[in-house]
């Protein structure tokens, strides 16, 4: 695979420089030859039309590694939720700018009340991932009970959660974010700073937001996402909770990938987390990324409208900071956004792209400059924090990007 037939055969009409892409098709099996990546699948669509797509590397399940393979694409489950939020508010059911605890309201005290719903789209809330560290101060200075322990079992910390919930007074029936102890706990903690003045990663705002989509819709969130995105737009392959009869499309993860025994777990099968529990594959990401770049239709199927994928496109952290610079603090709603960012997600992209990468080996970019899409799904064998990691986010945009005339 690799470049296209059409792309090859069209490529002066879509301002294509096929040997350059022939270079990026080099450098991705490289990459599982080198022992970074264990397996790559990856597709790029310029102008509505695959240019490029291909898969390397391999599958510890049968079949192989294929197009259709799908992923836990953790992080990049985000922009995913952000799409749904849009679509309630276009449904008059929210309205962004008004306070989560309107939706959720046990999420007060401390200044929560004054985090609104588009605060958490934009990591702006004022809290972040220090929460969970946090939660786990809570539980053992009023529980005596230890949540941060490395190396234990998800049977014995699930147990552990729920001797936390029992000493919160919760019932073994309850179910929904009022069983769920990180919730209840974060319910508890103090932010960090007021909202809109510091921009701050944090996941858990994602699936406070979910938790906001299932309390307002009265459906799970797959039934939801099913309804209004996944199922008009063909969205076949994309879950949270995974059907059974599926767990053999999720690519298997070597002992040695990164985070293995999770990502093979049926738990991460089952994840209906908002911050990364999405399960899907580069196919039906073109698909969802097709519609943003086509202003919220594809293939004469709406989703969103103009005017919402237009707040998609622009920085909503206009004079927040992210470690002291306001520069890196550019974010749109669910979306990374370039700006003038110099950062590891390539530098060639236009200054209006959005991306998002996730946890382990995947990323999606929409350049709409350039009317492309990206979507590169891989399996890390070497943890980002250790010397030898090789960021190749960066790497495989910057190589479709210099394979292009403009």
């Amino acid at each position: 695979m690799g470049i296209t037939k059409y792309a090859l055969e069209n490529a002066k009409q879509l301002g294509i420089i096929p040997e350059r892409l022939e270079v990026l098709d080099k450098q991705l099996q490289s990459y599982v030859d080198s022992g970074q990546r264990q397996a790559i699948v990856y597709k790029a669509t310029k102008d509505g039309v695959t240019i490029f797509e291909g898969t390397y590397g391999t599958n510890t399940k049968t079949g192989g590694v294929n197009m259709d393979t799908l992923f836990c694409v953790a992080s990049i489950t985000k922009p995913v939720i952000s799409t749904l939020i849009m679509c309630l508010q276009e449904d008059g059911i929210i309205d962004i700018t008004e306070p989560v605890c309107k939706y959720l309201p046990e999420f007060t005290g401390d200044g929560k009340e004054d985090i609104c719903v588009w605060h958490f789209m934009t990591h702006s809330s004022g809290m972040n991932d220090s929460m969970y560290d946090k939660c786990r101060e809570y539980a053992l200075e009023n529980f005596g009970v230890d949540l941060g322990e490395e190396g234990i079992s998800y049977e014995e910390m699930d147990k552990r959660e729920k001797e936390v919930l029992c000493k919160l007074g919760v019932a073994e029936e309850s179910k929904g974010r009022l069983a769920n102890l990180y919730y209840l706990l974060s319910t508890k903690t103090k932010p960090d700073f007021k909202p809109g003045v510091d921009m701050s990663y944090f996941s858990f705002g994602f699936d406070l937001l979910r938790y906001l989509i299932v309390e307002v819709s009265g459906k799970s969130i797959d039934e939801y996402a099913t309804e209004k995105l996944f199922g008009p737009l063909g969205m076949k392959n994309s879950h949270w909770k995974l059907p059974k009869e599926k767990y053999d499309m999720v690519i298997g993860r070597q002992p040695s990938a990164v985070s293995a025994d999770y990502y093979n777990s049926e738990y991460n099968y089952q994840s209906e987390s908002g911050g990364g529990g999405l399960k899907t594959n580069v196919e039906d990401m073109t698909l969802f990324m097709q519609m943003i770049l086509g202003n919220g239709t594809y293939k004469g199927v709406r989703i969103l409208s103009p005017a919402s994928v237009k707040q998609m496109f622009l920085n909503h952290n206009k004079g927040v900071k992210s470690g002291g610079s306001e520069e890196y603090a550019s974010w749109s709603l669910g979306w990374n956004i370039k700006c003038m960012k110099k950062d590891g997600d390539g530098i060639l992209r236009s200054e209006n792209t959005i991306d998002h990468t996730g946890f382990a080996g995947t990323k999606i970019m929409i350049d709409p400059e350039r009317n492309l899409t990206m979507a590169s799904f891989s399996v890390e064998n070497v943890f980002y924090m250790e010397p030898n990691f090789l960021n190749i986010n960066g790497r495989v945009v910057n190589m479709l990007i210099a394979a292009l005339e403009q």
